[in-house]
Protein backbone atom coordinates (compact mmCIF):
# COMPACT_ATOMS: atom_id res chain seq x y z
CA UNK A 1 0.00 0.00 0.00
CA UNK A 2 3.02 2.30 0.45
CA UNK A 3 4.18 1.71 -3.13
CA UNK A 4 4.47 4.90 -5.18
CA UNK A 5 3.03 3.56 -8.44
CA UNK A 6 -0.19 5.53 -9.10
CA UNK A 7 -2.45 2.96 -10.73
CA UNK A 8 -2.85 -0.47 -9.19
CA UNK A 9 -5.42 -2.59 -7.37
CA UNK A 10 -4.52 -4.86 -4.47
CA UNK A 11 -6.13 -8.29 -4.24
CA UNK A 12 -5.72 -10.48 -1.17
CA UNK A 13 -6.29 -14.17 -1.92
CA UNK A 14 -7.47 -16.16 1.08
CA UNK A 15 -7.03 -19.91 0.71
CA UNK A 16 -9.60 -21.13 3.22
CA UNK A 17 -8.15 -19.52 6.36
CA UNK A 18 -9.91 -20.00 9.72
CA UNK A 19 -8.14 -17.33 11.81
CA UNK A 20 -10.44 -14.36 11.04
CA UNK A 21 -7.84 -12.84 8.72
CA UNK A 22 -10.60 -12.08 6.21
CA UNK A 23 -12.32 -9.85 8.78
CA UNK A 24 -8.98 -8.18 9.49
CA UNK A 25 -8.51 -7.30 5.81
CA UNK A 26 -12.05 -5.96 5.44
CA UNK A 27 -11.71 -3.80 8.57
CA UNK A 28 -8.16 -2.49 8.23
CA UNK A 29 -7.89 -2.29 4.43
CA UNK A 30 -11.34 -1.54 2.97
CA UNK A 31 -9.89 -0.62 -0.45
CA UNK A 32 -8.37 -4.06 -0.88
CA UNK A 33 -10.32 -6.57 -2.93
CA UNK A 34 -10.62 -9.85 -1.06
CA UNK A 35 -10.89 -13.11 -2.99
CA UNK A 36 -11.65 -15.99 -0.66
CA UNK A 37 -11.96 -19.73 -1.18
CA UNK A 38 -13.64 -22.21 1.13
CA UNK A 39 -10.71 -24.62 1.01
CA UNK A 40 -6.99 -24.37 0.33
CA UNK A 41 -6.75 -24.63 -3.46
CA UNK A 42 -2.99 -24.28 -3.39
CA UNK A 43 -0.74 -21.56 -4.77
CA UNK A 44 -1.22 -22.32 -8.47
CA UNK A 45 -4.97 -22.91 -8.71
CA UNK A 46 -5.92 -20.02 -6.42
CA UNK A 47 -3.77 -17.63 -8.43
CA UNK A 48 -5.25 -18.83 -11.72
CA UNK A 49 -8.82 -18.22 -10.52
CA UNK A 50 -7.87 -14.82 -9.16
CA UNK A 51 -5.96 -13.62 -12.23
CA UNK A 52 -9.04 -14.38 -14.32
CA UNK A 53 -10.91 -11.75 -12.28
CA UNK A 54 -8.27 -9.06 -12.70
CA UNK A 55 -8.82 -6.49 -15.44
CA UNK A 56 -5.24 -5.36 -15.90
CA UNK A 57 -2.37 -5.38 -18.36
CA UNK A 58 0.13 -6.63 -15.79
CA UNK A 59 -0.24 -8.89 -12.77
CA UNK A 60 2.11 -8.60 -9.81
CA UNK A 61 2.43 -11.81 -7.78
CA UNK A 62 3.54 -11.26 -4.20
CA UNK A 63 3.78 -13.85 -1.44
CA UNK A 64 2.31 -13.23 2.00
CA UNK A 65 5.74 -13.71 3.62
CA UNK A 66 7.37 -10.66 2.04
CA UNK A 67 8.11 -7.00 2.83
CA UNK A 68 8.72 -4.31 0.19
CA UNK A 69 12.04 -2.46 0.57
CA UNK A 70 11.88 -0.24 -2.54
CA UNK A 71 8.80 1.99 -2.67
CA UNK A 72 9.09 2.60 -6.43
CA UNK A 73 9.55 -1.10 -7.16
CA UNK A 74 6.40 -1.33 -9.31
CA UNK A 75 7.62 1.50 -11.57
CA UNK A 76 10.92 -0.33 -12.00
CA UNK A 77 9.23 -3.60 -12.92
CA UNK A 78 6.68 -2.00 -15.26
CA UNK A 79 9.47 -0.10 -17.01
CA UNK A 80 11.26 -3.35 -17.83
CA UNK A 81 8.13 -4.83 -19.40
CA UNK A 82 7.37 -1.70 -21.38
CA UNK A 83 10.92 -1.51 -22.74
CA UNK A 84 10.43 -4.76 -24.69
CA UNK A 85 7.12 -6.32 -25.74
CA UNK A 86 8.81 -9.74 -25.91
CA UNK A 87 9.47 -9.70 -22.16
CA UNK A 88 6.75 -11.71 -20.39
CA UNK A 89 7.92 -11.51 -16.78
CA UNK A 90 10.39 -9.68 -14.58
CA UNK A 91 11.68 -10.79 -11.18
CA UNK A 92 12.91 -8.87 -8.14
CA UNK A 93 16.02 -9.09 -6.00
CA UNK A 94 14.89 -11.04 -2.94
CA UNK A 95 16.83 -10.71 0.32
CA UNK A 96 16.23 -12.50 3.59
CA UNK A 97 13.81 -11.05 6.11
CA UNK A 98 16.31 -11.55 8.94
CA UNK A 99 19.14 -9.69 7.21
CA UNK A 100 18.62 -7.47 4.18
CA UNK A 101 22.29 -7.87 3.35
CA UNK A 102 21.87 -11.59 2.67
CA UNK A 103 20.34 -12.73 -0.61
CA UNK A 104 17.35 -15.04 -0.80
CA UNK A 105 16.94 -15.30 -4.59
CA UNK A 106 17.67 -13.39 -7.77
CA UNK A 107 15.92 -16.02 -9.86
CA UNK A 108 16.08 -19.76 -10.40
CA UNK A 109 18.44 -22.04 -12.34
CA UNK A 110 18.50 -25.75 -13.08
CA UNK A 111 20.81 -28.18 -11.27
CA UNK A 112 22.97 -30.35 -13.54
CA UNK A 113 21.66 -33.73 -14.63
CA UNK A 114 18.03 -32.86 -13.96
CA UNK A 115 18.29 -32.97 -10.18
CA UNK A 116 15.87 -30.09 -9.70
CA UNK A 117 16.03 -26.30 -9.50
CA UNK A 118 17.62 -23.91 -7.03
CA UNK A 119 17.54 -20.19 -6.19
CA UNK A 120 20.47 -18.24 -7.59
CA UNK A 121 22.50 -16.41 -4.94
CA UNK A 122 20.71 -18.00 -2.00
CA UNK A 123 22.27 -17.01 1.37
CA UNK A 124 25.17 -15.22 -0.30
CA UNK A 125 26.13 -11.85 1.16
CA UNK A 126 24.87 -9.13 -1.18
CA UNK A 127 28.06 -7.49 -2.45
CA UNK A 128 26.47 -6.23 -5.65
CA UNK A 129 27.52 -9.37 -7.56
CA UNK A 130 23.99 -9.66 -9.00
CA UNK A 131 23.34 -5.95 -9.64
CA UNK A 132 23.70 -6.32 -13.39
CA UNK A 133 20.18 -6.00 -14.90
CA UNK A 134 21.25 -8.06 -17.92
CA UNK A 135 21.48 -11.19 -15.73
CA UNK A 136 18.86 -13.59 -17.07
CA UNK A 137 17.87 -16.37 -14.65
CA UNK A 138 16.10 -19.30 -16.25
CA UNK A 139 13.05 -18.65 -14.08
CA UNK A 140 11.80 -15.66 -12.15
CA UNK A 141 10.94 -16.38 -8.52
CA UNK A 142 7.20 -16.52 -7.82
CA UNK A 143 7.55 -14.86 -4.43
CA UNK A 144 7.65 -11.45 -6.15
CA UNK A 145 7.32 -11.09 -9.92
CA UNK A 146 5.48 -8.97 -12.48
CA UNK A 147 3.93 -10.84 -15.41
CA UNK A 148 2.31 -9.63 -18.61
CA UNK A 149 -1.24 -10.94 -18.27
CA UNK A 150 -1.64 -11.60 -21.99
CA UNK A 151 1.43 -13.84 -21.96
CA UNK A 152 0.32 -15.55 -18.73
CA UNK A 153 -3.07 -16.37 -20.27
CA UNK A 154 -1.52 -17.48 -23.57
CA UNK A 155 0.46 -20.30 -21.94
CA UNK A 156 -2.42 -21.31 -19.65
CA UNK A 157 -1.23 -19.71 -16.42
CA UNK A 158 0.18 -21.81 -13.62
CA UNK A 159 -0.24 -25.58 -13.74
CA UNK A 160 -3.04 -26.16 -11.22
CA UNK A 161 -1.91 -29.75 -10.72
CA UNK A 162 1.21 -28.51 -8.95
CA UNK A 163 -0.63 -27.17 -5.86
CA UNK A 164 2.61 -25.58 -4.61
CA UNK A 165 6.35 -25.46 -5.46
CA UNK A 166 8.06 -25.41 -8.88
CA UNK A 167 5.00 -23.72 -10.44
CA UNK A 168 7.05 -20.57 -11.12
CA UNK A 169 9.76 -22.61 -12.86
CA UNK A 170 7.18 -24.46 -14.94
CA UNK A 171 5.49 -21.20 -15.95
CA UNK A 172 8.84 -19.62 -16.86
CA UNK A 173 9.82 -22.71 -18.84
CA UNK A 174 6.61 -22.60 -20.90
CA UNK A 175 6.99 -18.86 -21.48
CA UNK A 176 10.51 -19.41 -22.77
CA UNK A 177 9.32 -22.21 -25.06
CA UNK A 178 6.93 -19.68 -26.61
CA UNK A 179 9.96 -17.44 -27.32
CA UNK A 180 9.20 -14.91 -24.58
CA UNK A 181 12.00 -13.30 -22.57
CA UNK A 182 12.31 -13.23 -18.79
CA UNK A 183 14.36 -10.58 -17.04
CA UNK A 184 15.52 -9.52 -13.59
CA UNK A 185 15.42 -6.08 -11.96
CA UNK A 186 18.02 -5.80 -9.15
CA UNK A 187 16.84 -2.35 -8.05
CA UNK A 188 13.44 -3.76 -7.01
CA UNK A 189 14.29 -5.18 -3.59
CA UNK A 190 11.90 -7.35 -1.58
CA UNK A 191 12.57 -9.08 1.75
CA UNK A 192 11.36 -12.67 1.83
CA UNK A 193 10.84 -14.90 4.84
CA UNK A 194 11.75 -18.19 3.17
CA UNK A 195 8.97 -20.78 3.63
CA UNK A 196 7.09 -18.34 5.86
CA UNK A 197 3.84 -20.17 5.17
CA UNK A 198 5.28 -23.41 6.53
CA UNK A 199 6.43 -24.35 10.03
CA UNK A 200 10.02 -24.94 8.95
CA UNK A 201 12.37 -23.71 6.24
CA UNK A 202 14.06 -27.11 6.06
CA UNK A 203 13.13 -29.62 3.40
CA UNK A 204 10.36 -31.40 5.31
CA UNK A 205 8.78 -34.54 3.80
CA UNK A 206 5.68 -32.81 2.38
CA UNK A 207 7.74 -30.09 0.72
CA UNK A 208 10.11 -32.71 -0.69
CA UNK A 209 7.12 -34.66 -2.02
CA UNK A 210 5.55 -31.69 -3.81
CA UNK A 211 8.84 -30.38 -5.17
CA UNK A 212 10.15 -33.70 -6.45
CA UNK A 213 6.88 -34.82 -8.04
CA UNK A 214 6.36 -31.42 -9.70
CA UNK A 215 9.85 -31.45 -11.21
CA UNK A 216 9.01 -34.76 -12.91
CA UNK A 217 5.73 -33.39 -14.29
CA UNK A 218 7.56 -30.31 -15.59
CA UNK A 219 10.15 -32.53 -17.31
CA UNK A 220 7.47 -34.69 -18.91
CA UNK A 221 5.57 -31.67 -20.24
CA UNK A 222 8.33 -29.31 -21.27
CA UNK A 223 11.39 -31.28 -22.36
CA UNK A 224 11.77 -31.63 -26.10
CA UNK A 225 14.51 -33.80 -27.61
CA UNK A 226 16.22 -34.03 -24.21
CA UNK A 227 13.29 -35.92 -22.65
CA UNK A 228 14.96 -39.36 -22.63
CA UNK A 229 18.18 -37.99 -21.15
CA UNK A 230 16.26 -35.97 -18.58
CA UNK A 231 14.13 -38.92 -17.43
CA UNK A 232 17.11 -41.24 -17.16
CA UNK A 233 18.99 -38.78 -14.98
CA UNK A 234 15.95 -37.84 -12.91
CA UNK A 235 15.26 -41.48 -12.02
CA UNK A 236 18.93 -42.21 -11.38
CA UNK A 237 19.11 -39.29 -8.96
CA UNK A 238 15.83 -40.36 -7.35
CA UNK A 239 17.21 -43.87 -6.83
CA UNK A 240 20.41 -42.59 -5.26
CA UNK A 241 18.48 -40.14 -3.09
CA UNK A 242 16.07 -42.84 -1.97
CA UNK A 243 18.89 -45.22 -1.00
CA UNK A 244 20.58 -42.44 0.95
CA UNK A 245 17.45 -41.52 2.87
CA UNK A 246 16.54 -45.14 3.85
CA UNK A 247 18.76 -45.30 6.99
CA UNK A 248 18.43 -41.60 7.86
CA UNK A 249 14.90 -40.41 7.14
CA UNK A 250 12.65 -43.23 5.88
CA UNK A 251 9.67 -40.83 5.61
CA UNK A 252 11.52 -38.95 2.90
CA UNK A 253 12.14 -42.22 1.07
CA UNK A 254 8.40 -42.86 1.09
CA UNK A 255 7.48 -39.43 -0.28
CA UNK A 256 9.93 -39.78 -3.18
CA UNK A 257 8.13 -42.98 -4.18
CA UNK A 258 4.77 -41.22 -3.71
CA UNK A 259 5.88 -38.49 -6.10
CA UNK A 260 6.65 -40.99 -8.86
CA UNK A 261 3.36 -42.84 -8.29
CA UNK A 262 1.44 -39.54 -8.43
CA UNK A 263 2.94 -38.86 -11.84
CA UNK A 264 1.94 -42.31 -13.07
CA UNK A 265 -1.65 -41.68 -11.97
CA UNK A 266 -1.65 -38.30 -13.71
CA UNK A 267 0.20 -39.42 -16.82
CA UNK A 268 -2.77 -38.89 -19.15
CA UNK A 269 -3.21 -35.28 -18.01
CA UNK A 270 0.53 -34.68 -18.35
CA UNK A 271 0.57 -36.15 -21.86
CA UNK A 272 -2.27 -33.85 -22.97
CA UNK A 273 -0.37 -30.88 -21.57
CA UNK A 274 2.81 -32.04 -23.29
CA UNK A 275 1.09 -32.14 -26.68
CA UNK A 276 -0.09 -28.57 -26.22
CA UNK A 277 3.29 -27.28 -24.98
CA UNK A 278 5.40 -29.00 -27.64
CA UNK A 279 2.93 -28.11 -30.39
CA UNK A 280 3.36 -24.39 -29.78
CA UNK A 281 7.06 -24.12 -28.90
CA UNK A 282 9.16 -21.70 -30.90
CA UNK A 283 12.67 -22.19 -29.54
CA UNK A 284 15.15 -25.07 -30.03
CA UNK A 285 16.01 -27.39 -27.15
CA UNK A 286 19.71 -26.49 -27.18
CA UNK A 287 18.92 -22.85 -26.46
CA UNK A 288 16.59 -23.76 -23.58
CA UNK A 289 19.26 -25.95 -21.97
CA UNK A 290 21.84 -23.16 -22.17
CA UNK A 291 19.41 -20.87 -20.38
CA UNK A 292 18.48 -23.50 -17.81
CA UNK A 293 22.00 -24.44 -16.70
CA UNK A 294 24.05 -21.22 -16.50
CA UNK A 295 27.65 -21.43 -15.31
CA UNK A 296 26.95 -20.14 -11.82
CA UNK A 297 27.74 -21.49 -8.38
CA UNK A 298 24.72 -23.03 -6.72
CA UNK A 299 23.41 -23.06 -3.16
CA UNK A 300 24.12 -26.22 -1.14
CA UNK A 301 21.79 -26.89 1.85
CA UNK A 302 23.44 -27.52 5.21
CA UNK A 303 21.43 -30.62 6.14
CA UNK A 304 22.83 -34.09 5.33
CA UNK A 305 26.12 -32.74 4.00
CA UNK A 306 27.80 -36.15 4.01
CA UNK A 307 24.88 -37.74 2.19
CA UNK A 308 24.88 -34.91 -0.31
CA UNK A 309 28.61 -35.33 -1.00
CA UNK A 310 28.14 -39.07 -1.44
CA UNK A 311 25.27 -38.56 -3.88
CA UNK A 312 27.25 -35.96 -5.77
CA UNK A 313 30.20 -38.35 -6.13
CA UNK A 314 28.06 -41.32 -7.21
CA UNK A 315 26.04 -39.26 -9.63
CA UNK A 316 29.00 -37.54 -11.24
CA UNK A 317 30.84 -40.88 -11.54
CA UNK A 318 27.86 -42.52 -13.23
CA UNK A 319 27.92 -39.80 -15.89
CA UNK A 320 31.63 -40.37 -16.54
CA UNK A 321 31.10 -44.11 -16.98
CA UNK A 322 28.16 -43.61 -19.37
CA UNK A 323 29.96 -41.01 -21.46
Amino acid sequence: MRSTYPNFTVYVIDNGSTDRSQDFVRTKFPTVRLISFQTNLGFAKAYNHSVAEADAEYVLFLNNDTSILTRNWIELLVHRLEMDSDVAAVGCKLVTMKSHGILDSVGVMGIKYWRGFVDIGKYERDRGQYDDPTITPFSVCGAAMLVRKKSFDLVGGFDSKFFAYVEDVDLSWRLRLRSFKLVYEPAARVAHYYSGSRETSNLDPEKLYLSHRNVLRAILKNCGSSLGWALRNYFLYTLLLTMGFVPLEPRKTAVLVRGVLWNLRNLRSTFVSRLRVQGTRGIPEEEILLQMFPKLGRYQPEEHTYLRKLLDTLFEQSQVIES
